[in-house]
């Protein structure tokens, strides 16, 4: 499959918000839509594309696209090979996560975090597991305050930079392989600890 050139192949001009994921309920595509209608009422030169789903998924939300009317601004292009992210992410501006349930984090974060760009996600467990307010823009699960994040985060290019940068940090500090390297030893370490502390005669045998 060929690379796509967003902004060309649908004439985007302003700034381009990306979600990229399977379209599953729990990961919070109704959210996403109803919080970008409301954010376009203020930002109507912002576009949304959506990559990943089953084409049974992407029917259903193309339909709610109509529904709110914005399928004009909305652009489902469908899945797009593992190796071929890093491409289509370095043309977003806004990468989003708009997940409503669940407590797993999402991979695909470590992917957003290490792509420069701001990221907007629910205020939830399944996030703030890995991220803060530091490196991103956390909203709650509801389109208000969801649409909220969007327009703050489409109206201040420089905040936009801000979390990109700290996003990237974020990951060169901690989730390296050279830092997950650096956890396991300190684990193995206080395992061993923990061992040698058993294997020791306990100072108080015989006490009672």
């Amino acid at each position: 499959m060929h690379l796509t050139h967003l902004r060309s192949t649908y004439e985007i001009t302003g700034p381009l918000l990306m979600y990229v994921g399977n379209l599953e309920r729990y990961q919070g595509i109704d959210l996403l839509l109803d919080s970008f209608k409301l954010a376009l009422a203020h930002a109507d030169e912002a576009c949304l594309v959506v990559i990943g789903g089953a084409s049974e998924h992407i029917k259903y939300y193309r339909q709610r696209s109509r529904q709110l009317g914005i399928e004009a601004q909305v652009h489902f292009i469908g899945k797009r090979p593992v190796e071929d992210l890093a491409h289509y992410l370095a043309q977003a501006d806004i990468l989003v996560s708009p997940r409503t349930q669940g407590n797993n984090t999402p991979m695909k974060l470590y992917s957003y975090l290490d792509s420069g760009k701001a990221l907007l996600a629910t205020d939830l467990p399944t996030h703030t597991q890995v991220l803060n307010r530091q490196v991103s823009w956390l909203a709650s699960p509801e389109p208000h305050e969801f649409s909220q994040g969007m327009l703050q985060l489409i109206q201040n290019q420089a905040l936009r930079g801000q979390l990109g940068v700290e996003a990237q940090a974020l990951i060169a500090q901690q989730h390296t392989f050279e830092a997950f390297s650096d956890k396991l030893t300190g684990l193995y370490d206080w395992l061993q600890m923990q061992l040698i502390g058993e294997m020791q005669p306990s100072k108080l045998s015989g006490s009672y």
